[in-house]
């Protein structure tokens, strides 16, 4: 049986004024139940523990990285493995990698991993990350985190923007 339906231009008014509202429009996937609603300050990520999805704390977050061509977070540096910063590994996680929800007035920073595939994880060294810029040294790891690379373009720059 097919069915027809045939709007009114009141009703398609009335469609795209929900859509324009936000009701029905596409959302931001980190805007899932729960995430964080509002702007992070970087002194309060800095430092941040990091848990996984079954609640275990797998490490801090030592650093982020910026892109300086868009201004994006692309990475955050988490130290890993250590005790008290000693000792730890530095992995690189794109920042899409982390979901981010509010607990009591702070930031929570979940990661879908095991201490597994934290050890498998690239490694990165020392405190200059100059390397993770080019796309050819970038996009290893977001491949390994299944987080797909956006390649930064000149319209998201902010000098490009209003």
């Amino acid at each position: 049986m097919k069915t027809t339906v045939t709007l009114t231009g009141a009703a398609v008014a009335a469609v795209l004024m929900i859509c324009i509202n936000g009701s029905f429009a596409v959302q931001n996937p980190r805007q899932e139940k729960g995430a964080y609603p509002s702007l992070i300050a970087a002194s309060e990520v800095k430092g941040s523990k990091v848990k996984n999805l079954q609640s275990e704390e797998i490490g801090y977050i030592e650093d982020v990285l910026l892109d300086p061509d868009t201004g994006d977070v692309r990475f955050a540096v988490l130290n890993v493995g250590g005790f008290l910063g000693i000792g730890g590994t530095k992995v690189a996680v794109p920042w899409n990698a982390f979901q981010i929800s509010k607990e009591g007035n702070k930031a929570k920073y979940i990661l879908d991993a095991t201490k597994d595939r934290l050890e498998k994880a690239p490694k990165i060294e020392g405190s200059h990350y100059e390397r993770l810029y080019t796309r050819r040294d970038a996009e290893p790891i977001f491949v390994y985190w299944h987080v797909t690379w956006v390649e930064p373009s000149a319209e998201a720059s902010p000098s490009n923007s209003p």
